[in-house]
């Protein structure tokens, strides 16, 4: 095993016992990430549609690239965002989906999904709101169709979808200003880490 170093001059990370590092599974090799406002058309679409700065749709959509990856290592994801439900007598039932791509975004596989329920506004203008999350728990690269031979990179991209409930009433929630408070980050967030 190559000795992993705090920098090019520095010294040699060790264990705790002085040994060298061993890494452990889970341990974080690199991670791409980006949290970004959500402009465009808010309402969560019927179909499965890619989520992106500039709303839902392909021209919008927000993907991170980790070049290089392995088959023996491997890699985990996450995606988050607020749904605000505006209904006064309708529940919304918001899935995401994380998709990755071994072949540069040609062809995607779903390798994670969740449902979360934006429960209607119990009086306006109060609205439900609710933070909404999916996973890809630890998955070895070969899983996702990493091949040292031939995969150049791979690929993270997230959907959503308004399984049940009325798209006029469930939207995004990532503004970027609030009042008098601008430059607010937003609240979509997507990570992809390679990990040991």
């Amino acid at each position: 095993m190559t000795a992993i170093r705090l920098s090019p001059s520095g010294p040699v990370i060790e264990n705790l016992d002085g040994g060298p590092l061993v890494p452990g599974t889970g341990m974080r090799v690199r991670l791409a990430e980006t949290q970004f406002a959500m402009t465009g058309s808010l309402s969560v679409p019927l179909s499965p549609d890619t989520v992106g700065p500039a709303g839902f749709g392909a021209s919008s959509q927000a993907t991170l690239t980790l070049l290089e990856p392995n088959a023996d290592l491997y890699y985990r994801a996450s995606v988050e965002l607020d749904v605000l439900n505006t209904s006064t007598n309708t529940d919304g039932e918001v899935v995401l989906f994380l998709d990755t791509s071994v072949d540069g975004g040609t062809t995607w596989s779903n390798v994670s999904k969740t449902m979360h329920v934006a429960a209607q506004a119990f009086s306006a203008p109060r609205n439900g709101a609710v933070r909404c999350s999916c996973r890809l728990l630890l998955t070895k690269g070969s899983s996702l169709g990493v091949d040292d031979s031939h995969n150049d990179s791979i690929k993270l991209r997230a959907r959503a979808q308004l399984a049940v409930g009325i798209a006029a009433n469930n939207l995004v929630n990532s503004a970027a200003t609030s009042g008098s408070v601008t430059g607010l980050s937003g609240s979509v967030y997507l990570s992809l880490e390679e990990c040991f």
